[in-house]
């Protein structure tokens, strides 16, 4: 059935008293169709009008402009940075809260600087020694892990025998961490000390501090290590150890001096990518350290409140013992 209202027509349906109408032959064409373009708002000015009328909830001041990574701050927490950058096991508020945690732990415990290579003492509660705790010293062989999860190995030598112990950094138990001699070592990690003779790793348990100037660089030990025969643990000359003697490759076979060729040759060291991937990046740096240093200064009035308390309450003892003797005489 055909309906016709002057210039128009309608196709239509007939179902009881109701036209349903199918197609008009009139359309209403988008913009793009007729060549209407609506003006692009520029960019700058809508982050202008955002950040002057609608304020980012919780962003700290520091997140817009924040401070450059001091050195000291990178020294003293190196377990603050993320390591694992891949962006599916990362939460950022998890982040800053252990970050927040980590620094409220450091209000009851002094946790140094110290690097793979240093010689350290650390002293953890103990409930079954006879006076309730526990030393031990060793030379931190690695050094793995981030934020609360941080941990530390010590390695050294008792009657005779080698042993580790694996510290969590932020553990309530430890009581006090000592470093008795700061340096570095050629590798990130000393684990191939287990393949070594044991003179490498011992350490004696009544050795002094060793003070380390400060505002000085670290000294880098470079001693090489002469590994044991094989067999081994684990196939140190197919990663690049370079605090490990080159005696080692005495021991290899023509087969494994063909592996370390192939290894050389791979091209991972040329992808650019993974390296990017596989570090934290400057602006990572920035914002984590500008979260850092707020809380650092936090700490640092906390020792100070707390150091003034101790000397109030020193000198208010001093003068109640002075009155009592006064007293009495």
């Amino acid at each position: 059935m055909l309906a016709r209202s002057g210039l128009k027509t309608r196709l239509c349906s007939v179902v009881g008293p109701k036209y349903l109408f199918q197609r008009s032959a009139h359309r209403i064409l988008p913009p793009e169709f007729l060549k209407e373009y609506i003006p692009k708002i520029d960019v700058t000015l809508l982050d202008a009008y955002r950040n002057r009328f609608i304020p980012a909830a919780g962003k700290k001041s520091w997140e817009d402009n924040p401070p450059l990574a001091k050195d000291e701050m990178n020294r003293l927490y190196q377990e603050l940075l993320p390591h694992n950058l891949d962006p599916r096991y990362r939460d950022k508020l998890r982040e800053r809260l252990e970050r927040r945690e980590m620094m409220l732990r450091r209000r009851h415990l002094s946790i140094p600087e110290f690097y793979v290579g240093s010689i350290l003492a650390v002293q953890v509660a103990d409930k079954f020694a006879p006076d309730g705790t526990h030393r031990f010293v060793g030379i931190c062989i690695e050094r793995y892990n981030e934020g609360l999860w941080t941990t530390f190995t010590l390695r050294n030598v008792v009657d005779k025998t080698a042993i580790e112990i694996a510290y969590e950094l932020y553990n309530p138990t430890i009581q006090s961490i000592e470093v008795l001699l700061l340096e570095k070592r050629l590798d990130q990690n000393l684990l191939y000390l287990r393949d070594a003779p044991l003179q490498e790793s011992r350490v004696p348990f009544d050795m002094t501090p060793i003070p380390h100037p400060s505002n000085t660089p670290v000294p880098v030990n470079t001693k090489k290590v002469k590994l044991l025969p094989p067999p081994w643990k684990f196939q140190w000359f197919l990663h690049g150890y370079r605090g490990i003697d080159d005696s080692m490759y005495d021991y290899l076979t023509p087969r494994q001096l063909d592996e370390i060729q192939d290894k050389v040759l791979l091209t991972d060291r040329y992808d650019l990518m993974k390296m990017y991937r596989s570090r934290v990046c400057e602006e990572e740096k920035r914002v984590t350290f500008g979260d850092v240093i707020l809380q650092h200064q936090d700490l640092i009035r906390y020792h100070e409140q707390r150091r003034r308390e101790l000397v109030e309450q020193h000198r208010t003892g001093k003068a109640l013992e002075k009155t009592t003797t006064t007293s009495t005489g």
